[in-house]
């Protein structure tokens, strides 16, 4: 299904709208991480540091959604190294295992998207058949299902990657297993993006819409308006990826 605006922004319609909208969008999104880090943060040189990673952030996800190499994984790779800084400086050890799992995946995918560019330097997304989705899901359930055991001998090292505080969300299901599904699936979008499967996309919306339903429950506006934001780029991000799978598919 075509979206005239979509190719548009994306890069495959009639006018080139691209430049514009990653403007918009990214003004936008510093706008609400300014927001966060003035209302919610005692403004300390860390908070600073992780305001800047977080701008540089945003730069990534969006070069990610456009398939750009370099602002993709070249900034993920910025990205993801100050915010082990970050963890590591704040003496949160466990929360440095993501971004250092994520360091590596862009690490690889600098060198593998390389190869799988078309003329403009554009990676190009590939198809995924039924082994892959069948994978996918796996990975998923595997992933769910050993994630608690391993996060609680983590936390017997003092590594807790999720906290278990007992909280729960309309007080029917805990917060610690809503972290937990996030995680897996944000692990499985982050692997499925590198290997450049248009799905992840999918995968992404699903652990934005948990996020935003969990922080507008909580009161957390701010960081509501971030996950919208993120949200955004994702369907973006969905609807290029899945274009350009279509265009190659039929070249």
């Amino acid at each position: 299904m075509k979206i005239d605006i979509l190719d548009n922004i994306t890069g495959f319609g009639k006018h080139d709208w691209q430049a514009v909208w990653v403007i918009i969008w990214f003004m936008a999104g510093v706008v609400a991480l300014f927001i966060g880090f003035w209302t919610t943060t005692q403004q300390t040189a860390l908070d600073t540091f992780y305001l800047l990673v977080s701008i540089i952030g945003l730069l990534c996800v969006v070069g990610l959604s456009f398939r750009k190499n370099i602002a993709g994984n070249g900034l993920g790779m910025l990205a993801t190294a100050g915010e082990i800084v970050v963890q590591a400086t704040a003496g949160a050890v466990g929360l440095m295992l993501a971004p250092l799992f994520n360091f590596f995946t862009h690490l690889y995918g600098v060198r593998y998207w390389s190869y799988h560019t078309n003329a403009d330097g554009e990676m190009i997304p590939k198809t995924a058949n039924k082994y892959i989705w069948l994978v996918t899901v796996a990975f998923i359930g595997i992933g769910l299902a050993l994630f608690p055991l391993v996060n609680a001998k983590l936390a017997e090292m003092g590594f807790g990657v999720i906290a278990d505080d007992g909280s729960r969300f309309l007080g029917m299901v805990d917060f610690f297993w809503i972290n937990v599904l996030a995680f897996v699936l944000s692990i499985t979008a982050q692997t499925a993006m590198i290997l450049r499967y248009s799905f992840n996309w999918w995968l992404w919306i699903i652990v934005n819409a948990v996020w935003l339903i969990v922080n507008l429950m909580t009161g957390n506006t701010i960081f509501a308006i971030q996950t919208v934001i993120y949200q955004v780029n994702a369907f973006v991000g969905l609807y290029g990826w899945y274009r350009s799978e279509q265009l190659a598919n039929n070249s």
